[in-house]
């Protein structure tokens, strides 16, 4: 039941993924409800399963993520809250999210053959340790099967390695599935010819991902398996110089308390699995 609640506040979408905005222009009036509140973003949970994460201003920290000029003061919006799609408008605890006029960003990463950039970046220092989660015995022994999988183009290696990160960890988003996310980004960078020969893969992955993780590392799964990523990691996978690989990976490892540097780490891992 849509109920039509007052407009307060307009409060103006910035940058919108382009995948996002489809959604949204496609969403049904009963859009879905608010999912989870934190001091620097939002998730919308919809109707169709799926979530959206608002943020305020800066690049998309997801590819399912809106960034606004500001988030709504907080106690405004509460778990549970309805959310409604009014005239390209999201509107949900007084508030009206408008997205016209906003920055459309694309969050597919289009594959390529040149890695030296992010080879120079990525392999030439050591990185920070990330989640303690990482280094423990059942991680090692997933990211080494993972590897080996990879390097030796065997699905049912990577499957074996990435089902054992998945939900491995704390958080928001366990650190198991921030690095299968960098690991994901580096193949479909590189090489996106192996998970059409191999589409067991992504089905395997899928499945576990929508039963095995919360709810947030889920979507940013599902999302690196149809080929979308934050925009700092298509910014560090894309990047076409040394300076601005390096950048690019300064700017990944603020994200978060340790999901920066997680999703780095799988990037690296898959970067070496993958060389040529």
């Amino acid at each position: 039941m849509i109920s039509r609640a007052a407009v307060t506040e307009i409060v103006h979408v910035e940058r919108v993924g382009a995948g996002v905005l489809r959604r949204l222009e496609a969403a049904p009036l009963a859009l879905g409800r608010v999912h989870s509140v934190f001091e620097r973003a939002v998730n919308v949970l919809g109707h169709d399963g799926r979530l959206l994460a608002l943020h305020g201003p800066g690049p998309l920290a997801a590819p399912f993520a809106a960034a606004l000029d500001r988030l709504p003061r907080r106690g405004a919006l509460v778990p549970g809250m309805e959310v409604e799609h009014r005239d390209g408008r999201l509107v949900l605890g007084g508030h009206a999210l408008d997205w016209r006029g906003a920055e459309v960003v694309e969050t597919a990463l289009v594959p390529a053959g040149d890695r030296s950039a992010l080879a120079a970046a990525l392999l030439d220092a050591p990185l920070p340790a990330g989640a303690p989660a990482l280094r423990a015995p059942l991680a090692l022994d997933a990211r080494q099967r993972l590897a080996g999988g990879l390097r030796h183009r065997d699905s049912r290696g990577v499957i074996d390695g990435a089902l054992r990160l998945i939900g491995l960890g704390e958080g928001l988003t366990p650190a198991g599935d921030d690095c299968l996310v960098g690991t994901l980004a580096i193949v479909r960078r590189f090489r996106p010819d192996l998970l059409v020969v191999h589409p067991d893969i992504a089905t395997a992955i899928g499945a576990a991902a929508r039963d095995g993780t919360t709810a947030v590392g889920r979507e940013f799964l599902l999302h690196a398996l149809e080929g979308s990523f934050s925009e700092v990691v298509i910014a560090l996978a894309a990047a076409g110089t040394e300076d601005d690989a390096r950048a690019a990976l300064a700017d990944l490892l603020t994200m978060g308390a340790t999901s920066g540097a997680d999703t780095a780490a799988g990037m690296r891992l898959g970067l070496e699995a993958l060389a040529p």
